[in-house]
C-alpha cells in the first residue's frame, strides 16, 4: 500500500517566511517517513460552512483523516433529508481540503420520532427484533444519504450495547454483519470497520467503574478479532487500546492490585494481517482532550477553556501503536480550540517518531511566541504538562517522569515567566485563535494549577469495585 504524501497547504496571503517554516516542519516529518502511520486521524464535529480555520490548522498539524458521528437517530425522520444533504456537503468539502472521512454509526440508538425536531429515544437491545429491524432501516437511509463517505464504522457501545444485560458478543457481531451488509449493498465503494469502543456493554453491561468491565473489554475485543467470518479484507477493526493509556481503566486495575493485559499486541495485529485485514486503527479517546471519568470536578466533563499539554502520554501511545503494527491512530477533540497544543503534538508525533515531548512543546512555543521569548514559553509549557489533569488522574505507578523544569518551581514562577512572553504576530501555521488569545487561555490553566484544580483519581472506582 502506498503511503499518502505529505502536502503543505499554502493559502493565499501566506508570506514566503511562513511557507518556508511550513516546509521545514514537513521536512522533519519526512525524516521518519518509513515509520509514519498511513492514517493520522481525528474525531471531530463537521466544521461549519463558515469555518475557515479548522481545516488549515489540522492540515498544518499533519492530519489526513477525519471521523464524523452520524446523529440522524436524534432527528425527527422528516428532517433527515436535509440533515444528510448538509453532512454529505461537509464530507465533500473535507475531501476538497485533502482529508478522507469515515462516519461513525451509533447502531444501538433508537430513532427519535418527535414531536420536537431533535431529541433522544435512548438505546435498545438487539434481541428486540422489531427495534432492530427499524434501526437497520434508518442506518440504510444514513448510508444512502452520505454517498461521499470513504467508510463507515459500526460503533459497539457507549452509547449502545444492551442495558438489559442479555445480549452476547455474538449478538453484537451479528448486528455488525447486518450493518456491513447494508454498506456493501448501498455504498459498495466505501470501507467498513467495527469500532470496539465499550464492546464490554454487550455481555452483562458491567459498570466502567469496575475491573470487570475492563477485563471484559479485552475478552470481547479478542472474540471479535478472532472471529473467522468477521474481520477481513473488506472489514477492518478499530481498537480502543484502553489498557495502554486510559486513566479510568488503569485506576480500576491499580485499585485491585491487578496487572492490565495490553491488548491488542503485535501478535494480535499480525494475526489480523494474515487474515487480510488492511484497516487496523487505534482509538485512544479522551487523551488529547483530558476528559475521562477519572477526573474530579471541575475537570470531569470539559476543559473549561484551559490550555492543555499531555505530550509525554501522546508520545507513549503513538509509540505503542507503531510498535504493535497499527495502520494509524485517531485522536478526538470535543473542545478543539482549548486542545490545540495536544492536537498539534498528536499529528506531529504520528508522522515523526523522533519528535520528543520537549521538542513538540518547543515547536509549539515557537508557533505562539516570538523568537526572543519562545524559550520562556517552552519552560512554562513544561511546567503545565507536569501538572496536567491527565497526569493527576493516573495511578502513580502509571505516571511518566516529569519533564525537566528547574527554572520554574511553582505556578507563581510560571505566571511570572508567562508575563514575559510576547505573542507572535505571524504564526508559521494556521491557528484556531491568535497567539495572544492562546496565552490568555494558558494563564487560566496556570491559575487552576495554583488553586489545585488539576483533577485526580476518581473515588468512585474504589467504592464500585
Amino acid at each position: 500500500m502506498k503511503r499518502p504524501s505529505l502536502q503543505v497547504a499554502s493559502p493565499a496571503g501566506w508570506s514566503i517566511h511562513t511557507v518556508a517554516l511550513m516546509c521545514l516542519l514537513y521536512a522533519h516529518a519526512a525524516q521518519g517517513a518509513d515509520d509514519q502511520f498511513f492514517t493520522v486521524g481525528i474525531y471531530i464535529g463537521p466544521p461549519k460552512t463558515n469555518d475557515t480555520v479548522t481545516y488549515p490548522f489540522l492540515k498544518g498539524c499533519g492530519y489526513n483523516y477525519l471521523e464524523f458521528c452520524e446523529t440522524g437517530f436524534a432527528k425527527r425522520p422528516d428532517t433527515l433529508p436535509t440533515y444528510y444533504a448538509e453532512m454529505n456537503a461537509a464530507i465533500e468539502r473535507s475531501h476538497r481540503e485533502g482529508f478522507k472521512v469515515w462516519i461513525l454509526l451509533l447502531a444501538g440508538m433508537r430513532q427519535w420520532n418527535g414531536p420536537a425536531t431533535n431529541g433522544s429515544a435512548g438505546t435498545f437491545s438487539a434481541l428486540d427484533q422489531e427495534a432492530l429491524s427499524e434501526r437497520l432501516q434508518f442506518i440504510e437511509k444514513a448510508v444512502k444519504g452520505l454517498p461521499a463517505a470513504d467508510g463507515f464504522e459500526f460503533f459497539a457501545g457507549d452509547p449502545g450495547g444492551d442495558r438489559e444485560g442479555r445480549s452476547t458478543v455474538q449478538d453484537c457481531m451479528n448486528f455488525a454483519r447486518s450493518v456491513h451488509a447494508i454498506v456493501q449493498r448501498a455504498a459498495p465503494r466505501s470501507g467498513f470497520a467495527v469500532n470496539l469502543w465499550a464492546v464490554a456493554e454487550w455481555a452483562g453491561f458491567p459498570s466502567p467503574f469496575t475491573l470487570e468491565f475492563w477485563r471484559k473489554q479485552v475478552q470481547l475485543s479478542r472474540a471479535v478479532a478472532e472471529e473467522k467470518a468477521m474481520l477481513g479484507p473488506d472489514c477492518g477493526v478499530v481498537f480502543s487500546m484502553d489498557n495502554y493509556y486510559r486513566s479510568l481503566a488503569l485506576a480500576c486495575y491499580a485499585d485491585a492490585a491487578a496487572i492490565p493485559e495490553l491488548f491488542p499486541s503485535a501478535t494480535d495485529v499480525a494475526a489480523l494481517r494474515r487474515k487480510g485485514v488492511n484497516h487496523v486503527l487505534g482509538w485512544p479517546y479522551f487523551l488529547v482532550d483530558e476528559v475521562d471519568d477519572g477526573f474530579i470536578k471541575p475537570n470531569n466533563v470539559a476543559s473549561h477553556g484551559q490550555a492543555q499539554a499531555e505530550t509525554r502520554y501522546i508520545r507513549r501511545i503513538i509509540d505503542k501503536g507503531r510498535e504493535i503494527g497499527l495502520d494509524g491512530l485517531v485522536a478526538n477533540s470535543a473542545y478543539i480550540t482549548s486542545e490545540a497544543l495536544n492536537i498539534y503534538a498528536f499529528g506531529r508525533m504520528c508522522h515523526t517518531p523522533k519528535v520528543s515531548p520537549e521538542a513538540a512543546l518547543d515547536e509549539w512555543a515557537g508557533i505562539i511566541a516570538d523568537d526572543s521569548t519562545k524559550a520562556d514559553l517552552g519552560r512554562v509549557l513544561r511546567f503545565m504538562e507536569n501538572h496536567s489533569s491527565w497526569e493527576n488522574s493516573l495511578p502513580a505507578a502509571y505516571r511518566l517522569p516529569a519533564l525537566p523544569c528547574e527554572q520554574i518551581k511553582n505556578a507563581t514562577n510560571a505566571v511570572e515567566r508567562l508575563g514575559q512572553v510576547k505573542p507572535r504576530t505571524h504564526p508559521p501555521i494556521p491557528l484556531l485563535e491568535t497567539p495572544a488569545t492562546y496565552l490568555t487561555r494558558l494563564r487560566r490553566r496556570l491559575d487552576n494549577i495554583a488553586a489545585g484544580k488539576i483533577g485526580g483519581v476518581n473515588p468512585v472506582v474504589r467504592s464500585a469495585r
